[in-house]
């Protein structure tokens, strides 16, 4: 019984000294879609699932470690909507971009990526049906991260992320009225 004790102290503490090292995700609302942190010292990383339009938003803390150095950022992006993917945008709030990294879709074709110090919009120039990569979550040759700026800031401050589809309700509203005209003029015609 105390040899059981004993590996469970020992796995508790190999956890927590894990997360102490990283940028701490401590909450996320992702109204229905799904978030999948891979975030360790000195990268913030993780994968969204899109189940709708409207996104997710993620809070961290900062760790030591994560001000030694750059602090990258990367995102893989899943549109499991069935829509196309017309617009995406990633907003910070409590910290800045030091500088821009990739943008790469993964089926459809980038038609702009543009960015201020705390926000990056990527236009789709067909829309994209499956997947893109904001910085490089994959490790590809060519591809780079994004830089976030922790000039000033301390362990313990905190700062979030918001990914999402700009303007998601706009969308909802359009699409069914868009539904609705083809649906009137195949009855014209019938």
């Amino acid at each position: 019984m105390n040899f059981l004790k004993l590996v469970a102290a020992a796995a508790t503490v190999f956890a927590m000294s894990g997360s102490a090292n990283a940028a701490l995700l401590v909450s996320s609302t992702a109204h229905g879609n799904t978030v999948a942190n891979y975030t360790e010292a000195g990268l913030v990383s993780f994968d969204l699932d899109l189940m709708n339009f409207n996104g997710a938003r993620l809070n961290f803390v900062l760790e030591e470690t994560d001000l030694n150095g750059p602090l990258s950022m990367n995102a893989l992006v899943r549109n499991l909507t069935g829509m196309l993917l017309p617009k995406f945008n990633v907003g910070l709030t409590g910290i800045s971009f030091a500088s821009a990294g990739s943008v790469a879709a993964g089926f459809g074709t980038i038609g702009s990526v543009s960015n201020s110090a705390t926000n990056a919009k990527i236009t789709f120039a067909q829309g994209e049906p499956s997947e893109f990569y904001f910085g490089n979550p994959l490790g590809n040759a060519g591809q780079f991260d994004w830089v976030l700026d922790t000039t000033g800031m301390q362990a313990g401050d905190r700062f979030s992320i918001t990914a999402q589809v700009p303007e998601p309700a706009s969308l909802a509203l359009v699409l069914p009225l868009l539904a609705g005209l083809v649906a009137a003029r195949r009855r014209q015609r019938g």
